[in-house]
């Protein structure tokens, strides 16, 4: 399972994220890390396997002007055909989401209703460990160092959930 954590502070975003795999009986570490930078955007991902076929195949489009218009119509739909040609499960039953980034702005999106939610805080977290990396996220508001926060948030979904574990990931834009 995941934790991806994401704080928009100063102008800037950061993101980090686990590499934890796992199902009922085992927890694996990932070799390639859940968050990754990709031009404008920064992305990361929780839940199924498919997020490996994203990183390294999703180009996403250049983001226009109006940016609501913009990721409501024409990145929807991209990341729709996106996820029909490359096998992406979005059934009832997926339970894949990612956190997107772009301008200064956090999304939520999840693969089932192709739904993308923006949220009024200026941080966000995704994931089987997203109740620890909220009570991080929360306790540390008044922090200066956002990128610190959202590590701290991750490592505290690793050390209490056991379906999160390191080495833990940063990026920023």
């Amino acid at each position: 399972m995941t934790c991806i954590a994401v704080v928009k502070q100063d102008g800037k975003i950061f993101m980090a994220g686990d590499r934890g795999a796992s199902d009922d009986d085992n927890i694996l570490a990932l070799s390639a890390p859940k968050v990754w930078k990709i031009g404008e955007y920064l992305l990361g991902y929780a839940g199924t396997m498919d997020g490996e076929r994203i990183r390294h195949n999703f180009k996403p489009p250049a983001p226009e002007k109006n940016l609501d218009k913009f990721m409501y119509s024409k990145f929807i739909k991209y990341l729709r055909t996106f996820y029909e040609n490359w096998w992406v499960d979005t059934s009832k039953d997926s339970d894949f989401g990612m956190i997107i980034c772009v301008r200064g702005r956090i999304f939520e999106h999840n693969a089932i209703d192709m739904s993308l939610t923006e949220y009024q805080q200026p941080f966000l977290a995704m994931g089987s460990g997203a109740q620890y990396a909220y009570g991080s996220l929360y306790s540390t508001h008044k922090s200066k160092n956002a990128r610190n926060r959202v590590r701290t948030a991750v490592a505290a979904a690793i050390q209490y959930s056991p379906t999160c574990m390191g080495p833990i990931d940063s990026i920023s834009i």
